[in-house]
Order: C-alpha cells, then sequence, then structure tokens
C-alpha cells in the first residue's frame, strides 16, 4: 500500500491520526531525553522509601512526555533478607495512549540485577534510573541511584536527522 501526507482534506477525502502523525515524527526525530538542562527528569532521592524524578521532557516512537513538575514515586517496601534493584523508566502505553513515569519492581536477590526494559508493540520503555534498595531499606541513598538516562541503549538523548535537539 502507498501512503503519502499530509495534505489538506477536500470533503473529508484526507483523514490522519495520531498514529500517521507519529510515525512521521518518529522517522524524524529518536527516542531518548531532550538534554536543555542536565536535570532532565533526573532521579533522586524522595521522602522515605521513595524517588523524586525533576521536571522534563522526553520523545518514544514519534510521542512526546513532558513532565512540569518534579513528581515523587513511591517504591516497594524493602525485602528483609535481600538487596533488588528497581528500574525508573519513561512508558510508553499503546493501551493507556498515553506516557507516564513508572518503576519497576527488581527481584531481590544476593546479587540483584535491574529488570529488563519492556519494548513491544503495545509498551516501550525508556531507563532513567536504577535503584538500588538494599536489605531491610526505609529510605533510598543518593548513592544508591545509577543515573542511566544517556545510556543509549536504555535510554540516551532526543537526535534529529541534523543534530541533538535541545528544547
Amino acid at each position: 500500500m502507498e501512503k503519502s501526507g499530509f495534505f489538506n482534506s477536500s470533503g473529508g477525502d484526507r483523514i490522519y491520526d495520531a498514529v500517521d502523525f507519529a510515525a512521521y515524527f518518529g522517522s524524524l526525530v529518536t527516542n531518548g531525553i531532550f538534554y536543555k538542562a542536565a536535570t532532565n527528569l533526573q532521579v533522586s532521592p524522595g521522602s522515605g522509601l521513595g524517588i523524586s524524578v525533576a521536571a522534563g521532557a522526553a520523545w518514544i516512537n514519534g510521542y512526546r512526555y513532558e513532565n512540569t513538575d518534579a513528581l515523587s514515586l513511591p517504591l516497594t517496601t524493602a525485602n528483609g533478607s535481600n538487596p533488588r534493584i528497581d528500574r525508573i523508566v519513561v512508558r510508553l502505553s499503546m493501551i493507556s495512549r498515553s506516557i507516564q513515569l513508572a518503576v519497576v519492581d527488581g527481584t531481590p536477590a544476593a546479587t540483584p540485577s535491574a529488570p529488563a526494559l519492556t519494548r513491544t508493540s503495545d509498551i516501550y520503555e525508556l531507563g532513567i534510573a536504577d535503584v538500588l534498595i538494599p536489605a531491610a531499606a526505609t529510605s533510598v541513598a543518593a548513592n544508591n541511584i545509577t543515573d542511566t538516562r544517556l545510556n543509549t541503549s536504555l535510554c540516551g538523548l532526543v537526535n534529529s536527522l541534523v543534530t541533538a535537539v535541545y528544547e
């Protein structure tokens, strides 16, 4: 099937939806975070066993995400015997038609590893941080947060066909 666009409609013969625009923009701009400020979507310790994600923006598969204020996310209660690594993600859900920050709980283990990112046609995640939760922890220490925003296999910076895009 041939497709072209975008043209003005004449009598309703040109109907486009979000998927058409996302496919177009997705071909021009790569997935990742915008890097206008070094703190864009940066994860830091929050209150108790929680984290805070700074304001910022990201781009996933042609769709834009923006967080205008610091957002607090709670973490699941720590395991009493083993540490775990939780992954903080920006998640595009085609099912709910939204992009939101989320915590992917790791599995407690003597030597824990971060959970894999989900990247399917329905869910696509960018990993912005890994958080080590020691056994029996009641708070998050800054040195237990690994920033993964610049890791191109997990997240990376938004780039256009020409150069980096700074918002």
